[in-house]
């Protein structure tokens, strides 16, 4: 059993700092690791080279991870701590008897349309109606392959009672879905959570990306990675989607310094989710998404015992081969010295147990 330990001082230094808040009520990743190219870079890369890429390759050829039945027995008797992937960064956490999901996104379009945009190529392992009770739901932002209305309008339905945890500005959405319990935080805000099971803490930690669900509200909601202890002291690391080096623009090679900040305050980590895809061409999206080699580097900076690799095989966000995450995730550790089973890749609907 890990002895939860957290460094108290540190995280109220951190608090501290409001550099991400602008005085216009808005949000800004304040670390030279994040550039954006123009946006005029963006739309001739949407119109002209998304359609005809590697990705798209790989897809035709079938390069695409397997989908696996949930273990029920598994989730019904969990491991103290244990994760089952759900697709993309959807998540089922279970930890000292406690039921928490992460950006849930079962639709089939990762969109404001079921018409029209990004469409799975991997079908999600199951269905609101097959999960177990959920006590707690974590959001990461509020992009449609993270924060998805129709998921979440049906876990509200089955759940009318669950506890929300969402970073700043996203009270108005989750409230018009019809959420009555909903904690909203800043950077290194955190939690005390009374359950049957015991005392839990939710820690809201910084990542480095950005937001928008329309045209004229980039930046007006906050981002966010989470860490959860557990009553037993046992730690979880949710990345949600984030970047740690941007390649635009970035000539000292910058990186972002937060995830050895958490590493500082909540390593050791017991078992993280971290996000190794959509990164491709690295010149458009570094500043937004990590790299697989990236990845091993937040591995290494929260300090975390065992990885899983998750935000790829879903949906064809960016360039990139659908198979290429988990392949450069492997090179990576064992150029770096880690051992393959320090930071995995699972099918869609396994389930993994911390060390």
């Amino acid at each position: 059993m890990t002895v939860s330990t957290t460094n108290e001082s540190l995280r109220q230094q951190y608090a501290a700092d409001k550099s991400h808040h602008l005085p216009n009520g808005r949000f800004q990743n304040p670390w030279p690791s994040f550039t954006l190219p123009p946006a005029m870079k963006f739309l001739k890369y949407t119109l002209f080279e998304l359609g005809n890429n590697p990705a798209h390759v790989s897809l035709k050829e079938g390069r695409i991870p397997a989908v696996v039945p949930l273990d029920k027995q598994a989730i019904k008797s969990p491991a103290p701590l244990q994760v089952t992937w759900l697709g993309h960064a959807s998540l089922l956490w279970q930890i000292d008897g406690v039921n928490i999901l992460c950006d849930p996104v079962f639709s089939l379009r990762c969109s404001p349309s079921q018409w029209i945009g990004p469409k799975r190529f991997t079908k999600a392992p199951c269905s609101v109606k097959e999960l177990p009770h959920i006590d707690i739901l974590i959001l990461s932002h509020n992009h449609y392959d993270h924060l998805d209305w129709d998921t979440l309008k049906l876990l509200q339905q089955r759940f009318p009672n669950i506890k929300v945890f969402a970073p700043l500005g996203n009270r108005p959405i989750l409230s018009s879905l019809g959420f009555a319990n909903i904690e909203i935080a800043d950077w290194w805000d955190e939690f005390s959570v009374e359950l049957p099971a015991g005392s839990f803490k939710l820690a809201c930690t910084p990542a480095q990306h950005m937001t928008a669900r329309g045209i004229f509200d980039r930046m007006a909601t906050l981002w966010s990675s989470w860490v959860v202890i557990g009553p037993s002291g046992q730690k979880l690391f949710f990345s949600g989607d984030t970047a740690y080096s941007a390649v635009y623009e970035n000539p000292t090679k910058a990186e972002c310094p937060v995830f050895k900040q958490i590493g500082d305050v909540y390593g050791p980590i017991d078992l993280a989710a971290i996000a190794i895809g959509a990164y491709g061409p690295e010149l458009m999206f570094g500043g937004m998404h990590a790299n697989p080699e990236q990845a091993v580097r937040i591995h290494e900076d929260v300090k975390s015992k065992k990885s899983i690799g998750i935000h790829w095989g879903t949906f064809i966000l960016t360039s990139e081969a659908i198979d290429e995450p988990p392949k450069r995730l492997a090179l990576e550790l064992k150029a770096r010295g880690h051992a393959p089973h320090e930071f995995t890749v699972l099918d869609i609907g396994q389930t993994t147990a911390s060390t």
